[in-house]
């Protein structure tokens, strides 16, 4: 994905009483000192109101759901702040578990407005919109350690996708579009020699590396470090294969329009001006 376009500011003029209340929504993250510039104001209040909708998952370290209803977790924090700062409300919405494509197909169904850790692609324009990045993603290939540390044996001297092909390594990946320049250059000739194994969620991917199915697996960083802990596994990142990546939210034209995306985008461009979004990051040990 390309560098984000920039994006209008909000209005100036706004009253000291709405930059307060503005301020108050905001809870405990703190505007950065200094003067407010006027891409960091609150929006005003969209014309009528909104409600957003995101599906509650459980995908920690991104989304973990309470036994209280509420959401943490690193993409939970940052929707809710997004939210806030553009003004809209933010319901959880409750369904069953659902692979990767049938969670599109149910937004294409407006059962939910938006998917988050979404690569644009320009052949869903039709059906769906995307913010501009919130976060980036960062992909690594690893290899699970035995118990005494030591590697697959096959995967030494392993530093490129060219030695993959050539031993004939098998490789598990994320069902996705986009893992990286690296992996994408050689997928072709990995897929051709039939080297690969898709995993649609990485709990399965991981349990799928612990049992043997493959000697390495390529996926989300802090996803894949999640559920090897999980599953008492080791995991060893290897010297190729690594890609960081700007991601945005992909939004439903069901119910929500360039309007609603233009106010995301503006309400992302004033977080990130202030470092609210980059302090929820770090606390959750992201870029």
């Amino acid at each position: 994905m390309g560098a984000p376009t920039p994006v209008p500011t909000a209005a100036p003029g706004l009253t000291r009483r709405g930059l307060l209340a503005a301020g108050a929504l905001l809870g405990a993250t703190s505007a950065m000192p200094g003067t407010v510039a006027a891409a960091e104001k609150p929006l005003a209040a969209p014309a009528r109101k909104r409600v957003v909708r995101a599906l509650v998952e459980s995908w920690p370290p991104y989304l973990i759901p309470g036994a209280d209803g509420t959401m943490r977790g690193l993409d939970a924090e940052l929707l809710q702040a997004i939210c806030r700062q553009a003004g809209y409300e933010l319901a959880w919405i409750r369904g069953p578990a659902q692979w990767r494509k049938r969670r599109f197909r149910e937004l294409q169904n407006d059962q939910f407005d938006l998917i988050f850790s979404a690569t644009p692609v320009a052949t869903f324009a039709a059906t769906v919109m995307y913010t501009r990045p919130y976060r980036n993603e960062t992909f690594m290939l690893a290899a699970a350690a035995r118990l005494d540390g030591r590697l697959d044996v096959r995967l030494d001297g392993v530093r490129g996708f060219e030695e993959v092909l050539r031993r004939r390594l098998t490789l598990l990946h994320v069902d996705a579009f986009s893992l990286g320049a690296d992996f994408e250059a050689w997928r072709p000739r990995l897929s051709e020699a039939g080297l690969l194994i898709p995993y649609q969620t990485t709990r399965q991917g991981v349990d799928m590396l612990r049992l043997g199915r493959a000697p390495l697996i390529l996926g989300d960083d802090l996803d894949l470090h999640a559920q090897a802990r999980a599953l008492n596994l080791r995991l060893v990142r290897q010297p190729f294969g690594a890609s960081v990546q700007p991601v945005s939210l992909m939004v439903s034209r069901r119910r929500l329009d360039e309007s609603d995306v233009s106010r995301l985008d503006q309400a992302i461009h004033a977080l990130e001006q202030r470092g609210d979004l980059a302090a929820i990051r770090k606390r959750h040990g992201a870029a």
